[in-house]
């Protein structure tokens, strides 16, 4: 059985990232739309009369007498027809024909009707058949698109006919090309003989002279049936650089944005892990609302696998479900695997506003050392943790109890963690030692609050959880805590007062009594927080702009009374890290099993810059605690925290200075100012495709890392202003390999370095590597990453990816996929040639005559 390439799109709710129908063959199919056309408006009203009473009315050019075969000599009129709404006009130097036999015009004819034309030095239609003949640099125009060829014929009842030689120029894809002979077999089918498709043009050579393309699509013949919604090409190859890298005896695709079941463009990549790997992606368009990619793969160290991806997508529910297995993994000498589900989903009961909303997940893998082997397989940010869950909430709408319209929804679920051992006893100590979260098995709660118009705000919240834990050893038992808030704002002109009093009530029946702790515990605690807060604001005048300067002082007073909380069990609390969130807060924190004390007040003050659109140029704040009492409950120690001032916390951020953004959090300790943790970042960006960053993270007797981040073209031609404003993706930065309509200026490829780099100071290693090029040579997009990521203290794996880029026929990637690395790694990545960001396309360049080449 012969091989089927297939080409899923998009569709709505989900996206598809495959390879879509070639725009060779779907623009085949528009020449036929655009041929019909103009031919078929002149079948409107064929009666040679018509015409030739209004050429009649005009005087002759050259003053002799008209013969009987009504032959004339005209300069350029123009008549008008009608097809439906359209007008349609036509012009030509001369004009002859014999009533209800033919016409003929020559010399410069035109047909236009709405936004299609065509052009031909001779047209003529002959009654008795219906048939339109254009001989002579045929040209049609439609929507930019261009179909140019000596002789087109066609028989306008039963639409059928050839046009020879034609060639094409599609301005979507900015790519065209020729074919041998264009047969129309009725209104919705034809037949293309030889074609040959590319978007590469003398522009995208160094030289910008005519030769072979660097690619191009070639095939012995093309069927399109537009009523079947089906094209099938015969002997189809993909040349690059004089090589076949890509061949198939039999292609099917849809004419239109439906998907179709085949086979997709192989991947390939090379794992210092795996070794080479292979993976040849089969679609399944299933239905409608459903689809799935099988991908069977071999690699070369470990064997034969299986790479699943299942998708569906109804009007409430939606979910992806992958797959991933190796039956016999012979490099760890057993069988190796990941599910990895999710959903989400709603429910809606008759005509009520409230509803249910559902979401599904469960992410499992087969073994501990799974991370290190298959990191590029994982979806999840944390490589050795991975949540499973599933919840459920239904949202009932302004409903009142007692205190006003409210909003309340009821919730549960369940959730469970699968955390993997570090087994190797070389590996980083910091990495190793990870402890598995609780489960919750179940989770129950109600949670409510006021609505958004009423000054009095209040919050409730009620849950009930049951803890489990993998390890026999930790504590397990029920949890009920209920929370309630209630606080009002207060308008003092340009001071806002906000009195917040909230009251925290748990009680826990454990499964057993670990070193005196009693089984049955109940604790409450209120606590009370004052909030004051104030904006002032001026304008400036600084680097030559017209700005706004603002002044946010902001004063918290927090009162929350001891409670000795040593008996009680760590199921979800941790402490909170110091930034300009956490330190306003009254709970130093996270979860509900502790709650510290406090009697002390956050002063803050933040500074922002802004211009005349409201957009932050410049920020810089400050805040610190000042703690009027000893804080019995020390978050990170047992030594409670002397009363007086905390650390100060200092962050700031700019884009003043064009091109450049800063930004930085900065930890100073309270005895010595001695800085505890800090953030620092800068990034330079003069343009599109052009940025380099580097951030410093420091962590006093934890880490010290340094990382640097660039993409930045290497070489290239510059080209001219004009053409930057015409042919950019921005107003700062040149599309490469193209070149701008009658510019008469050519340019070759364009290089790019792309990488990130991470170094640890106190190991004095790199512990990430990303680095690689990308080439742009206009119809074209050639990239080579190298990814090399530690995992483990002298253990690390390296991963080569290289991927071809066929601009013009649908983003064709063969090879692997580096972009979603490189946008994950690189702060502010651009895509060479971002579709949702491209200018629209330029129209081309106008014919002088049949021998001027597309462009």
């Amino acid at each position: 059985m012969n091989p089927i390439l297939a080409y899923p799109p998009r569709r709505p709710g989900v996206l598809l990232t495959r390879w879509t129908p070639t725009a060779c063959a779907a623009g085949l199919a528009m020449v036929s739309l655009a041929l019909t056309a103009p031919v078929r408006a002149q079948a409107v009203d064929p009666s040679p009369p018509n015409l030739l009473a209004q050429a009649a009315a005009a005087p002759s050019a050259s003053g002799a007498s008209a013969p009987s075969a009504l032959s004339f000599s005209l300069p350029r009129i123009v008549t008008g027809g009608k097809q439906g709404k359209e007008p349609m006009y036509f012009e030509a130097d001369h004009l002859e024909g014999e009533a209800g036999e033919r016409t003929r015009a020559t010399g410069k004819v035109r047909l236009r009707q709405g936004d299609l034309s065509l052009q031909a030095d001779e047209l003529t239609h002959t009654q008795a058949d219906n048939t339109a003949r254009a001989v002579g640099k045929v040209r049609i125009e439609r929507q930019g698109n261009i179909f140019m060829g000596p002789e087109l014929s066609l028989q306008l009842d039963r639409l059928e006919g050839e046009f020879v030689s034609p060639r094409f120029w599609f301005a979507r894809p900015q790519a065209g090309g020729s074919a041998e002979l264009v047969e129309f077999l009725g209104e919705k089918r034809l037949r293309a003989t030889r074609t040959t498709y590319s978007s590469c043009t003398p522009a995208n050579t160094a030289e910008g002279l005519p030769g072979e393309p660097d690619w191009s699509l070639q095939t012995s013949s093309v069927y399109m049936d537009m009523e079947a919604n089906e094209g099938i090409a015969r002997n189809a190859v993909i040349w690059f650089k004089g090589v076949p890298i890509l061949a198939t005896p039999y292609l099917s695709f849809p004419l239109s944005d439906a998907r179709k079941s085949g086979l997709l463009p192989p991947s390939f990549y090379f794992d210092s892990k795996s070794g080479f790997e292979f993976s040849l992606p089969y679609y399944w368009n299933i239905a409608p609302e459903q689809d799935a990619t099988i991908a069977p793969l071999l690699s070369t160290r470990r064997g034969v696998g299986l790479d699943l991806e299942y998708r569906y997508l109804a009007p409430r529910d939606q979910g992806v479900l992958n797959l991933f297995g190796l039956p016999d993994d012979r490099v760890a000498g057993r069988s190796r695997g990941m599910v990895d589900f999710t959903h989400q989903g709603s429910l809606r009961m008759g005509n009520s506003p409230s509803q249910t909303v559902y979401d599904i997940q469960l992410l499992r893998v087969s073994d501990d050392d799974y991370w290190r082997d298959f990191a590029h397989t994982l979806p999840a940010k944390t490589p050795r943790l991975y949540d499973s869950h599933l919840t459920i909430e239904r949202v009932l709408n302004e409903r009142n109890w007692g205190l006003g319209d409210s909003q309340t929804s009821l919730y549960a679920g369940v959730q469970s963690w699968q955390t993997l051992k570090d087994l190797d006893p070389e590996s980083d100590p910091t990495l190793s030692a990870i402890e598995a979260p609780y489960r919750r098995t179940p989770q129950v709660g109600i949670r409510s609050r006021s609505g958004v118009d009423q000054a009095l705000s209040w919050q409730l919240q009620g849950e009930f959880n049951r803890f489990t834990h993998p390890d026999q050893d930790k504590v397990s038992g029920n949890r009920l805590h209920a929370v309630g808030q209630l606080d009002q704002s207060f308008d003092l002109g340009p001071l806002t007062l906000t009195p917040r009093l909230a009251l925290h009530s748990t009680s826990y029946d454990l499964d057993q009594v670990q070193g005196g702790t009693p089984r049955s515990v109940t604790r409450t605690i209120p606590t009370f927080s004052l909030d004051a807060r104030t904006e002032l604001e001026r304008p400036v005048t600084l680097f030559g702009r017209q700005l706004t300067q603002t002044l946010e002082p902001r004063v918290r007073y927090v009162r929350t009374p001891y409670r000795d909380q040593s008996m009680l069990p760590l199921f979800d609390s941790a402490p909170r890290d110091f930034n300009q969130y956490a330190i306003y807060n009254d709970n130093a924190f996270t979860g509900v099993d502790r709650i510290s004390d406090a009697n002390e007040i956050t002063m803050g003050a933040t500074s922002r810059l802004l211009d005349e659109r409201g957009a932050e140029a410049l920020r810089f704040g400050v805040v610190q605690k000042w703690l009027l009492s000893d804080q019995r409950l020390n978050p990170n120690g047992a030594e409670p925290i002397q009363s007086g001032l905390s650390d100060t916390l200092l962050l700031g951020s700019t884009n003043v200075i064009p091109h450049w953004y800063l930004d930085g959090t900065t930890q100073l300790g309270a005895d010595n100012q001695a800085t505890q943790q800090a953030t620092l970042g800068v990034r330079y960006s003069p343009g599109a495709w052009r940025t380099i960053g580097v951030t410093y993270r420091y962590n006093r007797d934890k880490s010290e890392q340094i990382e640097v981040g660039w993409q930045w073209p290497l070489s290239g031609r510059k080209p001219s202003l004009q053409e930057v404003f015409a042919q950019a993706s921005s107003p700062d930065v040149p599309k490469p390999g193209q070149m701008l309509s009658g510019s008469g200026q050519q340019c070759g490829g364009a290089w790019y370095s792309v990488g990130r780099v991470v170094y640890d100071k106190r190991d004095h290693r790199f512990t990430n590597t990303l680095a690689g090029f990308e080439y742009d040579a206009g119809c074209w997009i050639g990239r080579f990453v190298m990814e090399r990521v530690a995992i483990g203290q002298s253990e690390a794996t390296t991963r080569l990816m290289f991927q071809l880029e066929l601009i013009g026929l649908s983003r064709l990637a063969l090879g692997s996929n580096p972009l979603r690395t490189l946008q994950d790694n690189i702060p502010g990545y651009r895509l060479l040639r971002d579709e949702a960001q491209q200018p629209p396309a330029l129209a081309p360049q106008p014919f002088l005559d049949d021998d001027t080449p597309l462009p």
